[in-house]
């Protein structure tokens, strides 16, 4: 992503190390997913897609875009650069959950909200291994989701996740849901790139 311009809902696409990256972990996640069935879900931001499309091909499976995993929902900021967002950022608040950084903005509540819902709705339908590429937001609200936390613990705990980092998420012999991996990046450095978190996300 063009690093100045804000993040959220604005419909960049990816730069040069952005798709470096990219096919980075296509090639990765070829290697990495069991023989069969794969299904492939991604955010319609175009950043998302960009990345999808080597997934995509890598795994020969095609993929689906859905609204309701993009990024944090960033209202009038979207399509601005940070400068000329800066005047409407909300900024004397205290840290919540239910705080609108800008106007038309969501909340960390309303986007957790969102993303839950489309979780609780794909998740019954999905009976081979599923690959959700989205951004870290999401990825964040996605885990949260899989481990049961409430909304309020958002305040206490984030997960981290770098520009292609993969999380697995995986349902254990019990029936436990467990985080396998968590933000792996190892795709990034294995051909010698020192650098697994580079300032352009993708």
């Amino acid at each position: 992503m063009v690093s100045d311009l804000t993040g959220g809902w604005t419909d960049s696409h990816l730069t040069e190390a952005g798709r470096a990256q990219a096919e980075a972990v296509a090639q990765w996640l070829s290697e990495e997913l069991p023989s069969g069935r794969v299904k492939i879900l991604c955010s319609d931001l175009n950043r998302a897609v960009q990345t999808a499309e080597p997934i995509a091909e890598a795994i020969g499976v095609d993929f689906t875009r859905h609204r309701e995993i993009r990024e944090l929902n960033n209202g009038i900021a979207a399509g601005k650069t940070k400068q000329e967002a800066k005047p409407f950022l909300n900024g004397s608040h205290k840290i919540s959950i239910d705080w609108h950084p800008y106007p038309e903005s969501e909340s960390w509540r309303e986007f957790y909200a969102r993303v839950s819902a489309f979780m609780d709705k794909v998740y019954p339908t999905l009976n081979e291994t599923a690959v959700i590429v989205c951004h870290g937001g999401t990825i964040n609200m996605i885990t949260s989701w899989w481990l049961g936390l409430e909304p309020e613990h958002m305040n206490q705990v984030f997960f981290e996740s770098a520009p292609t980092g993969v999380t697995i998420l995986h349902v254990a012999f019990w029936e436990n849901r467990t985080i396998e991996r968590l933000n792996d990046t190892y795709h990034l450095t294995r051909n010698g790139s020192r650098n697994p978190f580079p300032k352009e996300e993708a």
